[in-house]
């Protein structure tokens, strides 16, 4: 078994549903917006030579559950606190497949910041829809990526070649995420060719305004609040994919003391 494919292995063990290579030369050119706190895979580690992701199936909505102190800055600005369940999530997994390639002899850092759909895409795990995700095969979009960079050399996988938008029926001609939007925040038509961060008109998207100090009536409508700061992400133009509807039951955990 060589590297790639230990990696694999151990990322399955440490609970992660998907793994690829991406082309870590094709990621470092990747054009991206400026204001979503972005960077390239040499800032984060300038001596990595392979960038690898893997994605953690979102078997449940409370997966999606994000704390925020005030912020009085946009999405990137730094001027608040935090703290999202799939990334810590993530991460934690992440961290602990970083120690296990520490113990082979390789430096490694987990990367949230680099461009995750991009990585994923140029990993052969899936399309970027007419939403701007990762849409998988197996489970649509709802996954959740981490990029580890690694100074270990892996053969990169190809990039995934299939418009999945197109070969399904409801979306040829619906873009079901395009029209379940309430705000109309995306733009109707393929990701591709469009530049980077115009597709989803981002002022729009209730997302970016979760965690407003004044939040508008209208964009607190669509906030699933669970505390005063605590909420789930809207996840309207992925729940509508017709993509991964059903989760495999060998993916959820028991379910401890319920029938």
């Amino acid at each position: 078994m060589n590297l790639k494919d230990e990696i694999q292995e151990r990322a399955f063990q440490e609970g992660f549903q998907l793994f690829g290579v991406s082309d870590i030369e094709k990621l470092e050119k990747v054009d991206f917006p400026t204001d979503r706190g972005m960077v390239r895979p040499s800032e984060v580690m300038p001596e990595a030579k392979s960038a690898f992701v893997m994605g953690l199936v979102l078997w449940d909505e409370g997966l999606n559950t994000a704390i925020a102190s005030v912020s009085t800055g946009d999405f990137s600005g730094g001027e608040a606190d935090y703290y999202n369940l799939y990334y810590e999530v993530t991460e934690t997994r992440a961290w602990r497949l970083i120690s296990w390639l520490n113990e082979k002899g390789y430096k490694a850092v987990p990367s949230h910041a680099v461009h995750e759909k991009v990585a994923a895409y140029l990993a052969g795990l899936g399309f970027i829809g007419h939403n701007t995700q990762v849409i998988t095969p197996e489970y649509g979009p709802r996954v959740r990526w981490v990029t580890i960079l690694t100074d270990a050399e892996l053969e990169p996988d190809e990039p995934f070649e299939r418009d999945l938008c197109a070969e399904q029926p409801l979306c040829q001609e619906h873009s079901l995420c395009v029209k379940s939007c309430p705000y109309q925040a995306i733009i109707p038509g393929p990701s591709q060719g469009v530049e980077p961060g115009k597709k989803v008109i981002y002022d729009k998207c209730v997302v970016s305004h979760e965690f407003d100090k004044d939040v508008s009536p209208q964009n607190e409508k669509h906030i699933r609040r669970i505390t005063e700061r605590g909420f789930m992400e809207c996840t309207i133009c992925n729940l509508i994919c017709p993509y991964g509807k059903t989760v495999e039951g060998s993916i959820i955990p028991d379910k401890r003391g319920l029938d």
